[in-house]
């Protein structure tokens, strides 16, 4: 045991750290500085690379955090952008039908002025037709002198349909595009029908019997003979050439001028605008008598 070689690490250590630390008091004595700004020093050379380090990788996450909030904010102000533009876009609509509603009351004094005399009640359309109902619902009804039977026509006077169903407040319009009763038409001197054809928007039009041929583009009005409308409103345009047939038969087909799709309002024809006058009419008959004497005549004229 006592030949074997004593470790003299620790005495190695203390002594290196002993002399360290008086080399460091000799320093620090001939840079006339204190302890702690040494220490400082020392400090601020270990930390700086550090904090270098830390500002490499915390100024990036700073900067996505400040970009995802203003993303954020954008995301906010967007929603803000376009609830403001849903009600823009809603005024327009509603100045689109105060215009429309404006157009109507202008074509309708044009109408007045003509001498027509014909009642005439403006209405919104608050139903639209369906694959399964193809009428329209319309927000007049009985209060406001509607009834079933009047023809119904759009601003621009052309022929929509006519009333079905009538409550209070709201009526029923099958348009001529899909109801089943015929409409008495005029085209050029000839005069004819049209009616609905299943699974088209095209009408069929009938001339019998038909004297001359007609062409596509020609229009067809309402006649006088409708007992449906008055005359002389608009229904479709021809859209085929077409010529009678050896028994004098003409067909061919039109297209209404009115998509029911798209309507907004409409118009209800209080037609004919006295029932009872219009009936007394057409029941009256008259008849003259001629009575002769003495070489002179005298005829008398008496109503039935």
């Amino acid at each position: 045991m006592l030949n074997q070689p004593r470790d003299r690490t620790l005495p190695t250590l203390i002594t290196l750290l002993v002399i360290g630390l008086l080399l460091m008091t000799f320093d620090v004595r001939s840079e006339g500085v204190g302890v702690t700004a040494v220490l400082r020093r020392g400090a601020q050379t270990i930390v700086a690379p550090l904090q270098k380090g830390a500002a490499f990788v915390v100024n990036p996450v700073v900067d996505l955090v400040d970009s995802l909030s203003n993303v954020a904010t954008l995301r906010e102000t967007n929603l803000e952008l376009q609830r403001q533009l849903a009600e823009a876009e809603g005024q327009i609509v509603g100045l689109e039908d105060d215009l429309a509603r404006l157009q109507l009351y202008e074509d309708l004094y044009q109408l007045e002025a003509t001498g027509l005399d014909i009642g005439r009640t403006v209405a919104r359309v608050i139903g639209q037709p369906s694959a399964f109902d193809g009428a329209l619902y319309i927000d007049k009804g009985t209060k406001s002198g509607i009834a079933v039977g009047q023809p119904v026509i759009d601003t621009n006077g052309f022929v929509v349909g006519s009333v079905e169903q009538v409550t209070a407040g709201t009526a029923v319009i099958v348009p001529i595009t899909v109801g089943h009763d015929e409409v008495a038409v005029i085209v050029g001197e000839q005069i004819g029908r049209v009616r609905s054809q299943a699974f088209t928007d095209d009408m069929r039009l009938e001339i019998n019997p038909a004297d001359e041929p007609i062409l596509a583009g020609d229009r067809a009005v309402t006649a006088s003979t409708s007992v449906r409308f008055p005359a002389g409103y608009p229904v479709c345009d021809v859209t085929e050439d077409a010529g009678p047939s050896a028994d004098g038969l003409l067909t061919t087909t039109c297209r209404p001028y009115v998509d029911p799709d798209t309507l907004r309002v409409v118009v209800v024809l209080s037609w004919p605008p006295d029932p009872i006058t219009a009936v007394t009419a057409t029941t009256t008959t008259t008849s003259t008598t001629t009575t002769t004497i003495g070489g002179s005549t005298t005829s008398t004229t008496e109503g039935s």
